[in-house]
């Protein structure tokens, strides 16, 4: 188990890698072609949008991998349960789009939001088959599917962008990729639905989904509170300036939970995983996690600006200090995300659902005031302050569930700290040879050293990890003196 774990992540990671790399290069490209206003603009719709998807989802999805008795009759009854909530949302979509302009007082957002609204409805359609694979543990097949809708969303959104499709080159290119997506996973899964529907299973899905939905649902209204509230004070303008560099800064949370996700719930409800393994896997993925989360946080706080200005000129230069501020988000997001998976795989979804609520208390009541004294960058402090508090409590859950002591989590972190300490000072001596005005080659060139100062210095103070990467890379390590065996 403990090899198959470690095996999935570097396959799901090193895939998603290559994955995500196609969508965030997109995402670069349209940053230079698209006005932040559009950005903005999408912004607004997305965030209604994926506040149906996630009612939609209701959790069922959670529900169906932690499900270790009749899952035939679950995923019968579960794709029946999406596909109706998935054509109820849609409908409700379509008819409350003019509530959305209104709103968001922005106009011109009605069509462009039904539109979007497809995207609901297509990714109901998907749970079952891709919840299968990660029950299965067959990390291999999310790739192809992942790979296909990256390169629908690339290939359409810069087209129509080129074109000057403004907000609708994002629109269109969403919901294509959940097209093009679903489509695959459908055409590998050898799962067929038998249109059968059990009302004791739907119950007990129901309410396990309840459970979690209560915790996502947080993160979810976390989540919108920054953007309603920009686009409410400071209009769609500074809402594209601050998502703009939010995606940026928020690059080792979204690819950390999705990498760590995809493997780790899974691998924490399979049979024969109990307490001290589930244990150990947190804190191998802890390490892991940190290791990419500080890595990049060195990277933009010590060429984050240099980027902007050099592939962009002056245009986003006025979010810097806002993407300084969220990359610090991107990090304490990341530890939170597997406290969060580990609270639900041993059956606390409660515990989950109250930090988030916690964290969106303390969003809700200082985000207003944040927008309104220091704009995107006062309310990126006050979503750090929340994010760093919701983090904590999930440390503390989880060493109340595993046994866990300060000095676990502080062994878990040492190695990616001590890389991020020496990797910082290397960077201070990169930024001071950059050369004036800023090019992109300059920018590759300084973040491929402090990359390698930093994985150096990682693995120098890390044996454990050093164990890992010899025995995943098949050269045969013994593993003595205390390395671990999660690998």
């Amino acid at each position: 188990m403990k090899r198959t774990v470690a095996k999935g992540f570097l396959w799901v990671a090193g895939t998603m890698a290559l994955i995500r790399a196609a969508r965030y290069l997109a995402f670069l490209v349209l940053g230079g072609v698209l006005a932040p206003t559009d950005f903005g603009r999408f912004a607004a719709i997305y965030i209604v949008v994926s506040g149906l998807a996630l009612f939609q989802g209701f959790g069922l999805g959670h529900a169906l991998i932690c499900r270790r008795e009749c899952v035939d009759e679950s995923c019968d009854t579960v794709f029946l349960l999406s596909a109706a909530l998935g054509t109820v949302f849609f409908v409700l979509a379509w008819a409350g789009a003019p509530l959305v302009e209104t709103f968001f007082a922005e106009g011109g957002l009605v069509a462009p939001f039904r539109l979007c609204a497809l995207f609901v409805l297509i990714r109901a359609l998907q749970t079952v088959p891709a919840r299968l694979f990660d029950k299965g543990l067959k990390f291999q097949k999310r790739f192809l599917p992942a790979f296909v809708g990256s390169v629908i969303y690339a290939s359409l959104a810069i087209s129509l962008a080129l074109r000057g499709a403004g907000v609708w080159a994002l629109v269109a290119g969403e919901v294509a990729a959940a097209a093009g997506e679903t489509i695959t996973y459908w055409v590998l899964s050898p799962w067929r639905p038998r249109f059968r529907f059990r009302w004791d299973i739907a119950r007990q899905d129901l309410s396990f989904g309840w459970i979690v939905l209560g915790g996502t649902m947080a993160i979810f209204l976390f989540q919108a509170a920054d953007r309603v509230t920009i686009s409410r004070i400071l209009g769609t303008h500074h809402l594209g300036l601050y998502v703009f560099v939010l995606t940026l800064g928020a690059l080792p949370a979204n690819y950390i939970m999705r990498a760590f996700n995809t493997v780790l719930l899974p691998s924490y409800a399979s049979p024969g995983v109990e307490a001290g393994k589930q244990r150990e896997l947190y804190f191998r993925a802890l390490s892991y996690a940190g290791a990419l989360a500080i890595l990049f946080l060195v990277g933009v706080l010590g060429l984050g600006g240099y980027f902007l200005e050099a592939a962009y000129g002056q245009k986003w230069l006025g979010a810097v200090s806002a993407f300084y501020v969220l990359a610090f988000l991107g990090v304490f997001r990341s530890f939170s995300a597997l406290s969060e998976d580990l609270m639900v795989a041993v059956g606390k979804p409660s515990l989950f659902r109250r930090i988030n609520w916690v964290r969106l208390a303390v969003a809700a009541a200082g985000v207003w005031f944040g927008a309104t004294r220091a704009g995107i960058t006062g309310v990126a402090v006050v979503m750090l302050a929340a994010t760093v508090i919701a983090c904590v409590l999930g440390w503390v859950v989880v060493g109340k569930l595993t046994g866990a002591s300060v000095r676990d989590f502080a062994t878990s972190l040492r190695g990616p700290l001590v890389g991020g300490a020496v990797a910082a000072g290397a960077a201070v001596l990169v930024v001071r040879t950059l050369p004036s005005p800023p090019g992109l080659v300059a920018f590759a060139v300084g973040g491929s050293l402090i990359s390698a100062v930093f994985f150096v210095s990682w693995l120098a103070a890390d044996k454990g990890a050093r164990v890992e990467c010899a025995r995943l890379l098949g050269r045969g390590a013994d593993g003595g003196g205390g390395g671990s065996e999660v690998a």
